[in-house]
């Protein structure tokens, strides 16, 4: 009897290992054919506004998700370059740059490339796909002065403005360096600006990535930035984008700050009528703008240095506010230059900076994304088995489902399953959906987005999409 016991536990034992192992192998499956399933693809396109530019020693590269949206911008040196860093915001997501903050005058190695992404801190590991792709290509990439320097930045494009978490990868960055090219610059929701947005005090519009350059006698400045922050100004102090210009006009800056710090002692009764607080999400880079200074001039890193402190100061002017507790605001500075034995002179080191801050409110100002225009509202009633028809749960992700209903004789739509409420939607707040043209509504709020009824080719409803255009919010119907 107690051998038997012994055999019966032992198989017990047996069948309990195989159980968990064949358990293990089905979920690394499921995973896998997950992954495999909602796996994106790098999107590369020279079409769109675009920068030219003469400026030898520097090409740029693009790649984008579609599906996300989200992307990143490759700075390429096929030389390699000196460079240094200013941080500002109080949530910086970065990479190697502590090497270009604490920097030798002579460094041993330069950088190849500057990688400036999207999708927060996972965003980060397209640098590292730029920093292998070049390892790939570099003769004795093991050597200590050929490694591949590769620095690089992210923004926060993620949380409320879409419900996938598809970000900028390894893959990403190999396919944006692999399309680098001499002399051009995509401009507005392109790159790492794909999905970025600007806004302020209940201000949010789409914003973008801007470029710009300026020549003085032989010295040459570009200037790219990303702009996932404050609102872009004029210099005339004007509001560039705001929901409800009036004559064409957004306001001034002063005017909307002065409007914000009235409501400062009332913000959190204020948070808790519009659900701003549950909007407001804590994490890495939620507003920031990333910058990039390059200039063929010869400098010392101590003038690189500073050359970063005085754009970056200058830059608030363009882009207010700036350098919050959440901000991720970064700037590189680059010299093509020979940096061994570079000397600058006071007055020179003024008007280089004069001159690149310029350049980079110029660089603003072009990061605003042309936006196409809505669909003209129509007079137009959805009969009551039509709004029936339209009534299901969508499924944006997993965890957010938009849920629309009958409500009397029109329909209203609300976000379940999610944390937080988005730009779009709120958790626990419906809001009505009004019909503005076939297929189209527009949902209730100061955005005033639109929602699209996706049908195959039959009839049949496959999904909802917000905002279609550039920046679609895409969701299954279930």
């Amino acid at each position: 009897m107690r051998t038997i016991s012994r055999v019966l536990l032992c198989d017990a034992a047996r069948c309990a290992l195989i159980s968990l192992f064949l358990l293990a192998l089905a979920t690394i499956s499921a995973f896998s054919q997950d992954a495999t399933k909602a796996k994106p693809k790098p999107h590369v396109s020279y079409d769109g506004p675009a920068l030219a530019f003469d400026f030898p020693g520097v090409k740029v590269g693009v790649a984008e998700y579609e599906e996300g949206p989200t992307g990143t911008t490759v700075l390429y040196f096929p030389t390699p370059v000196v460079a240094a860093v200013d941080v500002r915001g109080g949530a910086p997501g970065t990479i190697n740059t502590d090497g270009l903050r604490l920097a030798y005058d002579d460094p041993v190695a330069g950088v190849n490339a500057i990688v400036l992404s999207g999708g927060s801190a996972y965003g980060l590991s397209a640098a590292t796909g730029v920093a292998n792709a070049l390892k790939d290509v570099i003769t004795d990439a093991g050597n200590f002065d050929d490694v591949a320097g590769v620095s690089g930045a992210i923004i926060f494009d993620l949380g409320d403005r879409r419900f996938n978490t598809i970000t900028p990868d390894e893959e990403l960055g190999r396919a944006a360096l692999a399309s680098a090219r001499a002399g051009w610059f995509p401009l507005g929701a392109r790159g790492a600006g794909r999905f970025a947005m600007q806004g302020y005090s209940g201000i949010t519009q789409h914003s973008g990535q801007g470029a710009a350059f300026r020549q003085s006698g032989d010295t040459k400045v570009l200037v790219v930035t990303v702009n996932n922050g404050g609102l872009v100004v004029d210099r005339k102090g004007q509001v560039m984008r705001c929901s409800h210009p009036v004559d064409g006009h957004c306001g001034s800056i002063a005017d909307v700050i002065a409007a914000h710090l009235a409501t400062v002692g009332k913000a959190k009764q204020a948070q808790a009528d519009f659900g701003r607080k549950q909007i407001n999400p804590q994490g890495l880079t939620r507003n920031t703008t990333l910058t990039v200074v390059l200039t063929n001039k010869s400098l010392p890193i101590w003038a690189l240095q500073r050359l970063g402190v005085q754009v970056h100061n200058s830059m608030a002017r363009g882009d207010q506010p700036m350098a919050e507790g959440d901000d991720g605001d970064t700037l590189f500075t680059v010299t093509t230059g020979k940096v061994a034995g570079a000397v600058i002179n006071d007055t020179d080191m003024d008007d280089l900076g004069m001159l690149a801050s310029e350049t980079a409110w110029d660089a603003l100002l072009a990061s605003l994304p042309q936006v196409p225009p809505k669909t003209p509202r129509t007079n137009i009633v959805v009969s009551p088995k039509e709004l029936d028809s339209i009534v299901a749960s969508y499924a944006f992700s997993s965890d957010a489902i938009a849920v629309v209903r009958r409500k009397g004789t029109a329909l209203e739509i609300e976000l379940t399953g999610h944390t937080t409420s988005s730009n779009y939607l709120s958790v626990g707040k419906p809001a009505r959906l009004t019909p503005v043209a076939t297929d189209e509504f527009e949902i209730a709020g100061p955005r005033e987005d639109r929602l699209h009824i996706d049908r195959d080719a039959t009839g049949a409803i496959l999904g909802i999409t917000i905002n279609p255009g550039p920046w679609a919010v895409q969701a299954t119907r279930r």
